[in-house]
């Protein structure tokens, strides 16, 4: 349950600071906000194959819900 969670987490963290940083959140690389440094894109596309590490997103709810909360498999 933990790695469903945290990958889908991940994921929204990522699009949200995409988001936040507007036209500038599609620029690949180091940008600067008021003094801050910030690679806004990388994270984001790191947080894609996550789903598929350790075994896809699907396959994880399958088995809880087969195993965890005795639904039909």
């Amino acid at each position: 349950m933990l790695k469903i969670w945290a990958m889908g987490a991940w994921q929204r963290i990522t699009e949200l600071f995409v988001e936040i940083a507007a036209e500038e959140g599609v620029v690949p690389g180091v940008l600067d906000f008021d003094g801050v440094e910030a690679d806004i894109l990388s994270p984001f596309y790191y947080s894609r194959p996550g789903t598929i590490y350790g075994g896809s997103s699907e396959i994880q709810r399958n088995i809880l819900a087969k195993y965890v909360l005795k639904l039909p498999g």
